[in-house]
């Protein structure tokens, strides 16, 4: 073998040592790598766009095989059943979403349903003295409002509704307040008989501002008095007040509540 020849197998050595070096180097990086993310799982991923309350069923989703380490399966579905749902209900979108998201517990619900004689409505609340993340689908709350005085009347804070259940709730929007700046608001829907929903809605166009208070899952116990006026103020506070006739007429609610 001359000199060249014996280049020429040093190089061919030189290089297949260099290959199995890559190749040890790319099988331990991923080996690493799998230990890491650990094993896969199964979620479902949505193909389709779906307004909210809309139908979601299987031809909407497809299944996609994911890191387990950061898909917990607490929080994504690996399919649509492990949704709880009543035989007669099919399952909708809880709001908008768009194709390619991947589906939470949270974003697919049964479809609402409503009884003989109920109305669905839904209301905009103040998201920090409103909901303040306690508030869920399923609880129960009483609704108050605060009502500026009018015809020399009383300001007053009324419980508009007591105990209701709250069907669902929406995601956190931006409205433009009084003040010119931006305040959290969040959708919330109940289900109402028919004189409660005209009670609320009449709430919501003339109070000042509606606040839901959560009730205990225990009962609400005695609630007390309906309302809470300027003059109960006083009357509290000890402050002196005139006597004027016309100050009663405040401090009802045209609603009866």
């Amino acid at each position: 073998m001359n000199p060249r020849q014996r280049r020429g197998v040093l190089l061919m050595v030189v290089a297949a040592i260099g290959a199995v070096a890559v190749f040890a180097s790319v099988f331990t990086y991923l080996r690493d790598q799998q230990e890491r993310l650990g094993d896969f799982a199964t979620v479902l991923r949505l193909t389709e766009d779906v307004d909210a309350y809309q139908p979601l069923g299987e031809g909407s989703v497809e299944r996609v095989q994911v890191p387990r380490a950061y898909f917990d399966p607490e929080v994504f579905l690996a399919d649509l059943s492990d949704v709880e749902t009543p035989a007669d209900q099919e399952l909708v979108a809880a709001s908008h979403l768009e194709a390619g998201v991947y589906l939470q517990h949270g974003m697919v619900q049964p479809q609402p349903t409503l009884t003989a004689g109920e109305r669905e409505i839904a209301i905009m609340v103040d998201a920090e003295t409103g909901v303040a993340g306690k508030v869920r689908r399923g609880s129960f709350v009483d609704i108050y409002g605060t009502f500026q005085p009018r015809d020399h009347g009383q300001a007053c804070a009324v419980r508009v509704l007591t105990e209701v259940e709250v069907l669902d709730i929406g995601e956190l929007r931006s409205k433009e307040s009084e003040g010119g700046g931006m305040a959290g608001v969040v959708p919330v829907t109940f289900r109402l008989e028919p004189e409660a929903a005209l009670r609320l809605a009449y709430a919501e166009d003339f109070s000042t501002k509606l606040r839901l208070a959560l009730v205990s899952a225990d009962g609400g116990g005695s609630p007390g008095d309906s309302e809470f006026c300027s003059k109960d103020f006083d009357d509290l506070v000890g402050v002196d007040t005139p006597d004027d006739g016309d100050m009663t007429n405040g401090r009802r609610m045209p609603h009866g509540g």
